[in-house]
C-alpha cells in the first residue's frame, strides 16, 4: 500500500512539473520580440497588387487614401522593395492611423510576423522618415 501511495505521489509531482514547464513555454512563445522600425511608404494593397509600378508615391495618394478609407488592406513597401501587411494593434484597424502617411516616405515601428511567405507588421507607431 505504501508503494502505491509513493508511486501515485511521484506521478502527481511529475505531472505538476510538466504542466508548469508547459505554461512557461507558452508564456515565452507569447512574448513578442522587440519592435522593428522600417522605412518606406504606406500603400493600398488592392492597387499595389494590380499595378505595382504606378500604385506608389504622391501621384497615387488620393486613390490609396480612398481605398484604405473604404477598408481595403494596407501595405507598407520598404525602401528595399519588401512588402508588409500593416495590422492594427490588438485587433484594432490601422486605416485611420496611417492615412496621413499615404504616398509619403515614412517610418513604421511594430512587431514583424511572417507566416507561409507573407510578412506583416503590427503597428506600434508611424511617422516621417528620417532624411
Amino acid at each position: 500500500m505504501k508503494r502505491i501511495l509513493v508511486v501515485l505521489m511521484a506521478l502527481m509531482i511529475s505531472s505538476a512539473a510538466v504542466a508548469l514547464a508547459g505554461d512557461d513555454a507558452a508564456k515565452a512563445k507569447e512574448a513578442k520580440a522587440a519592435p522593428t522600425t522600417l522605412t518606406g511608404e504606406v500603400v493600398d494593397l488592392y492597387c499595389y497588387m494590380q499595378h505595382p509600378e504606378s500604385a506608389v508615391g504622391a501621384d497615387h495618394a488620393k486613390c490609396a487614401t480612398a481605398c484604405i478609407g473604404k477598408g481595403m488592406p494596407i501595405g507598407f513597401l520598404t525602401s528595399d522593395g519588401t512588402l508588409y501587411v500593416i495590422t492594427g494593434k490588438d485587433h484594432e484597424p490601422a486605416n485611420t492611423v496611417v492615412t496621413e502617411w499615404i504616398g509619403k516616405k515614412s517610418m513604421v515601428t511594430g512587431h514583424v510576423n511572417e507566416a507561409k511567405g507573407m510578412k506583416s507588421i503590427e503597428l506600434v507607431s508611424i511617422g516621417a522618415a528620417k532624411s
